[in-house]
């Protein structure tokens, strides 16, 4: 070891600094007007510096750096080193260098075959984006949400701008192929919702206009109140037939229609609410009416039961109406008079006729034959002024017909 020195270098006697390479020692430089120890530390610093450059390129190797610029440093590196400028174990950093120069060129082929993968799966990504708006902008307008297509569409060209930027750069005519189909795609779409849109506008003016007719007319049968009901059920035939307007246009128009329709069926209550109170006494009437021919419900005889039956029939017509909260429970008590006899006829007749099947089918046409004989009676009875053989031959008519009734009411 030289004195005021190092294993890797030393001063000489006139000031120069010396690196050992090998067996032989090489000038690097010189560092005046400071001691031989400070010159020699100076070297060895910008060795370090030199190793320090050499660890950042190892590291970066690790970390997969591209190695093209492994490359560019290394080479650099190797340039410095060739011709020493500093003091330390230059042959060992020489080894580092060449060491990383061959698996870096290793690792540049390793990248290339990632690189053009990672090209291919770009472009087919691309692909597909590009696939997406084409099917969409192929799809039939009519049946497109035109809504729903422009958010796809912002989406897809967000997807683009993103792979764009962080994805590999893809081949110049690779890319601008596929950038002038996204785009051709994207101004197909955006004419088709012009045209759309442009063609709602159109609809919405002319089912406006239509509507707004539609509600002109229904309002003025205000006037009529519940006499312009049927003519407001034609009006409300012409609007489903109507063409439709946007929703939000429709919905406000339907609101004007359907109030003018409210008005006239509120009336329509009012009239009915009338009509109930001026008919609470014939639904009164009925009510006592059907107390007092309760009894037909314990009459065995078929007979009396029809007579009985045919009499409460002629008198609850001559009431009248009733309110609508009694028709169904007067009906249901109607009803089961009716039953009732219709049960005893058949009893009747099948005692009487052991071949019940022959004679229910021939009965009303008996019946019928019956009511002609004695409707031709009376008008002979009539034609000779003999009016009580009429009224006695007319009652018998009604006793018929009731039965004719029984027996055919469900």
């Amino acid at each position: 070891m030289a004195e005021n020195g190092t294993p890797w270098g030393r001063v000489a006697d006139n000031g120069t600094v010396e690196v050992r390479l090998g067996d032989q020692w090489h000038s690097v430089g010189a560092y005046p007007d400071v001691s031989a120890d400070e010159a020699l530390a100076h070297y060895e610093r910008k060795f370090a510096d030199l190793a320090a450059q050499v660890d950042l390129v190892e590291q970066r190797h690790k970390v997969n750096a591209p190695a093209k610029d492994l490359k560019r440093s290394l080479t650099k590196l190797q340039t410095e080193l060739e011709t020493p400028t500093a003091v330390g174990d230059y042959e060992t950093l020489r080894t580092r260098v060449t060491t990383l120069l061959t698996t870096v060129d290793e690792l540049a082929q390793t990248q290339s075959v990632e690189r053009e993968k990672a090209v291919e799966d770009a472009i087919a990504h691309r692909e597909g984006i590009v696939h997406k708006i084409e099917a969409l902008a192929s799809t039939d307008p009519e049946k497109i949400r035109w809504k729903d297509a422009g958010k796809t569409v912002d989406e897809l060209f967000e997807q683009w701008k993103t792979h764009q930027k962080d994805g590999p750069r893809l081949p110049k005519a690779t890319g601008d192929e596929l950038w002038k189909r996204f785009r051709a795609a994207r101004n197909t779409l955006d004419r088709g919702r012009r045209a759309h849109f442009q063609a709602r506008d159109k609809a919405t003016k002319e089912a406006k206009s239509v509507k707004k007719d539609l509600i002109t007319k229904a309002e003025a049968l205000s006037e009529k109140g519940a006499a312009g009901i049927p003519a407001y059920r034609d009006l409300l035939e012409q609007w489903k037939k109507a063409p439709r307007a946007s929703r939000a246009v429709d919905d406000q128009l339907w609101a004007q229609f359907k109030a003018a329709g409210d008005a006239l069926y509120q009336a329509k209550s009012a009239q009915v609410e009338a009509e109930d109170e001026a008919n609470k006494e014939n639904g009164e009437k009925k009510k006592a009416l059907v107390d007092e021919f309760s009894d037909i419900l314990q009459l065995s005889e078929h007979r009396p039961a029809v007579e009985r039956l045919r009499l409460f029939h002629e008198k609850f017509r001559q009431i009248g109406p009733v309110p609508r909260a009694q028709i169904k429970p007067l009906d249901a008590q109607v009803k089961k008079f009716d039953q009732h006899v219709k049960k005893l006829e058949q009893e009747h007749w099948d005692k009487s006729d052991p071949e019940k099947q022959a004679r229910s089918e021939s009965f009303l046409s008996q019946i019928d034959e019956q009511i002609a004989s004695l409707e031709d009676q009376r008008a002979h009875a009539e034609k000779n002024g003999d009016s009580k053989t009429a009224e006695a031959l007319g009652q018998e008519i009604d006793t018929k017909v009731a039965w004719k009734r029984v027996l055919t009411d469900a």
